[in-house]
Parts: C-alpha cells; structure tokens; sequence
C-alpha cells in the first residue's frame, strides 16, 4: 500500500504542473534538448566554426577597398639655372660674333651684358602648399599563395566537421545520462514495489505465525524467525524508498524541472536479439562521433602540412589603383596603375623546415589516434552487443523463475499455516521470490542502459527512441 501512495502521490504532483511533472521517455529527451547548456554550448560551437569556415571561403577572390584622404602638403622645388645661364651666354656670344665686321662693340654694352649674367642666380627654389582631396580605389588579387589559401580553407572546414562530432558526442553523452536517471528512476520504483510487497507477505506470514503459536502449534522460535525476517523487510522497504528519492532527484536536476519528475515509460526489453554486432560495428565505423572527430583533425592535420609548405614557396599577386581626383593629386602619384607582384622570403625569423617537420609529425599522431579509435570503437560495440544480449536472455529466464517462485511461496504458505512446513522454508521462499523479482528488473535496467551504450558508439543513439516504442517486454507499476 505505501508504494501505491508513493507512486499515486508523485503521478498527482506530475499533474500538478508547478509541482511536478509526468514525462514519456521522448518528452523527456525533448526537455533535455530545449534545457541542456551543455548542448547549447556545442551548438554555439557549430555556428562560430561554421561561420568561420564561411569567412574563410573567397580567399582567392580579390580584395576590392576605397580610400578617402584629406590632406595640407608643402613641397619645396629647387631648380638649378646654371646650364640655363651658360646657354643663354653662349648664345649671345655666338650672336655678337655673327654680327659683319664693324669697329669694336662698346664697353658699356659688354658690360651691360655680363652683369645681366652675373644677376642670373645658380638655382631658383620655391615652396608649394595645397590642400588635396584625394579618394582611391584599390584591387589586391592574391593569384598565386603556395597552398596557404587552400589549406586554410580545409582547416576551417575540418574545424566545422570536428565541432559537428563534438555536438554529436555531446548530445550521446547526455542520452546516456538520461538513460541511465529515467530508466534508474523506473528501476528504484520497482525495487520500492518489491520491497513493499515483501513487507506486506512477511507481516501476514507473522499475523499467521502469532495465531499458530497460540494454539500452540508453532514454537516461540520459530515465530521470532518470521519477526526477523519481517523487521528485515521493513528495513529492507527504508532502504528502497531512500534510493528512490535519490534517483528521483538525479532526474529532477537533469532536466531542470522545479518539481519531482515521474517517469512515465517503463522498464522495456525485447523478446527478439538484435541485428548481428558486426552490423553495429561497421555502421560505428562511418558513424561514430568519436572516429568523426578525430577524422576531422586528421584532416586539419593534413592542412596544417600543407600550411607549412606553404612558407618555401613564393607568392604572387595583381594589383592595381585609381585616383578619382588626379586633376588634383600629388605630383608623384599617377592616375592609375595596374600590375603584378612576386614575394618570396629569403631569410625567415621562423624555421621553415622545422615548421613542417612538426606538422607532419601532428598529422602522423592524428593519424594513429584515429586508428586506435577504430578498434576501440569496434571492442566496445561488441562489448555493448553482448550486454544487450546478456540481459535480454536474463530478463526471459527470471519471468520463469518468478513464475516458480511465486508458486512455492504459495505451497510453503499453505503448508506453514498448516503445520507441514516450518518458519525457515518459508522465510527462503519468500526471500527467493523477492530476488527474482529484483532481479528481472535490474536485468531489464541493464537491457535498457546497455542498448543505449551500443547505439551510442555505433553513432545510432537517436534510434533509441524507436527501440523503446517496439519493445514487446515491458515491467509497468500498478
């Protein structure tokens, strides 16, 4: 009866909305999904390495930028008037000594000449001001980058893949999670079942064990065996309750729910095996989070030699400029210009040789942890595979012995009030009928947590759902 009013008690407080919750194993994942910062955190991690990925895309594509300047300049111009003043002497001599003979040239115009010269200065020298608007737009076009462009681009892609993988291992890491407090939760309450029925048949065993001894067919003995084992049933129903609290709890805090939670799908099996483990293990293969995230930085790896090759070779690029404002420009800048460049590095701060050799020695250790995960992968597959199966054959086997359990019970009972079978008998059929029944569903618990580890390594986790709604074996509270 105590179970019944904990069960119907949690049930009223799922109803209550504030206080409490009902979930259905999917309802439960959709809740985890919406609540978990776990997951928002990967999700976020998949938006930032995708759009880094995007930002990276046109590398090769040219880069188009517009300026606009306005600036006050001085410029100071010197011209040199010597070769000038020479020519102009030459000149005039040549002239006067062209002239027909005529008596000497005065003095006064010689002299009226040469001072002229003289008056000529070395060099003339000025300074210009001028405010200059000046906007320009200008064209870089890297052609040629020695594969540092298209490495970058692979890194960035790896990068999103590898975040992918790690969303993907997240969200299987927390279908365990709840795997494990849902169908936990499920398991305690049977225990509690269990226990509470167990009380309820040693009380009744002692009620009749009182009324035997009083009519004095049944030693004191005897009757303080069924007491104990009774009171050891009642600790047994504390213990039980306890543990469920605590599974309860655990489920509460995994899905951020303010009130208890109380898990509406049960404890399921499948009468049917599963595919073969090889089936599972090749599809972990192609699949796995793990192997996919590893993969991926085998990948940036890769990119990352590639990189670093990338240092020894030369780079080459277009550009060009145009001045939109050239009836006003600076004397040196030209109107336009268009062209094309070469970079190469002769003398690197960096060792360049050294820079690739750790790259590929990054790749190789990428590479090895990649295939190890592979086995390890596949070992835990078919580890998982046999778990499954393991507890599938269990589940079957103890619904018989719980059948014939039951059964002895009854005929120790019977025989008990009686006077055919003593307190000892009893007490053992009993306490084997409450193993069995503990025993059943701690093998549908491990079925359950089981097929959840080899979906999971085998990539397949959001099958679980689908699983649960065919399973022909399940264990219902009343």
């Amino acid at each position: 009866m105590a179970m019944l009013l904990l069960v119907a008690a949690t049930g009223a407080q799922g109803q209550g909305g504030a206080a409490g919750a009902s979930y259905s194993f999917v309802a439960a994942q959709d809740r985890l999904s919406s609540t978990s910062s776990a997951l928002t955190a990967a999700r976020a991690g998949v938006d930032a390495s995708q759009n880094s990925a995007q930002a990276v895309s046109g590398l090769n594509l040219p880069i188009l930028s517009i300026d606009a300047q306005y600036f006050r300049y001085q410029k100071t111009l010197e011209v040199s008037l010597t070769a000038a003043r020479n020519l102009v002497e030459s000149s005039i001599n040549g002239f006067l000594a062209s002239l027909p003979v005529t008596p000497t040239v005065p003095p006064a115009v010689s002299g009226l000449v040469a001072g002229a010269l003289k008056r000529i200065p070395d060099s003339l020298s000025t300074k210009v001001q001028q405010n200059i608007w000046r906007p320009t737009v200008t064209l870089l076009w890297p052609i040629y980058t020695g594969g540092m462009s298209g490495a970058t681009q692979d890194a960035a892609q790896a990068s999103a893949r590898q975040a992918q993988a790690e969303l993907m291992s997240v969200s299987d890491q927390l279908g365990l999670q709840l795997v494990a407090a849902y169908f936990g939760q499920q398991l305690a309450a049977q225990v509690v079942q269990t226990s509470q029925q167990n009380l309820d048949r040693f009380q009744r065993h002692l009620d009749n064990a009182l009324k035997i001894e009083r009519q004095g067919m049944l030693s004191k003995a005897q009757r303080l065996q069924v007491e104990v084992a009774r009171n050891a049933a009642e600790r047994q129903l504390l213990r039980a309750r306890n543990d469920y609290e605590t599974a309860q709890a655990v489920l509460t805090r995994l899905l951020n729910e303010s009130g208890k939670v109380q898990p509406s799908t049960p404890l399921f099996a499948q009468s049917r095996p599963l595919p073969p483990a090889q089936q599972f293990v090749d599809e972990g293969r192609a699949n796995s989070p793990a192997l996919m995230r590893l993969a991926a930085l085998r990948d940036i790896s890769k990119s990352g030699v590639k990189a670093a090759q990338s240092l020894a070779m030369p780079q080459v690029y277009g550009f060009g400029s145009y001045n939109f404002n050239s009836d006003n420009a600076v004397l040196p800048d030209p109107d336009w210009i268009v062209g094309v460049g070469v970079h190469y590095t002769l003398f690197s701060n960096v060792d360049r040789q050294a820079t690739e050799s750790a790259a590929r020695a990054r790749e190789q250790q990428a590479e090895a942890a990649w295939a190890q995960a592979g086995n390890d992968v596949a070992t835990l597959i078919e580890r998982s595979w046999q778990g499954v199966e393991t507890a599938r054959q269990q589940f079957l086997l103890l619904a018989t012995n719980m059948t014939a359990a039951e059964e002895n019970v009854r005929v120790h009972d019977l025989g008990f009030r009686e006077g055919q079978a003593n307190a000892t008998e009893l007490i053992d059929a009993q306490v084997a009928l409450s193993v069995a029944q503990t025993q059943r569903a701690a093998a549908a618990y491990e079925y359950d947590l089981a097929l959840a580890q080899l979906l999971a390594a085998s990539g397949r986790m959001q099958e679980y759902a689908q699983h649960v709604a065919r399973a022909d074996q399940t264990l219902s509270l009343p």
